[in-house]
C-alpha cells in the first residue's frame, strides 16, 4: 500500500470520526433544527409581543427563527440593529 493511499483512509476516518455524528444520523441534525428554530420562533414572539407597544417589530419567517434560535439572545439583536439600519 502506498503512502497516498494510507493519507486518504486516514483523512476518510477523520471526516468520519468528526462528522460521523450527522452522517449517519441525518433526523438527529433534523430535530436540532426543529428545535432551534422552535426556540428563536418564541424569542422572535415574545420580542414582537413586548415591542408592540412602540410600533417596533421583527418579521417571523424560518430564516429569522433558525438565527436566533442559532445565537439566542445576541441574535435577536443583531437582526434588531439590522433592520434599523438597512
Amino acid at each position: 500500500m502506498s503512502f497516498e493511499v494510507l493519507i486518504v483512509y486516514f483523512a476518510l476516518l477523520l471526516l468520519i470520526a468528526l462528522g460521523g455524528k450527522y452522517l449517519f444520523s441525518p433526523m438527529q441534525l433534523l430535530i436540532k433544527f426543529m428545535f432551534k428554530g422552535g426556540i428563536g420562533f418564541i424569542l422572535l414572539l415574545g420580542f414582537n409581543l413586548l415591542s408592540r407597544f412602540t410600533g417596533y417589530y421583527l418579521p417571523i419567517n424560518f430564516y429569522t427563527a433558525l438565527y436566533c434560535g442559532f445565537l439566542g439572545l445576541p441574535g435577536l439583536i443583531s437582526l434588531c440593529f439590522l433592520k434599523t439600519w438597512l
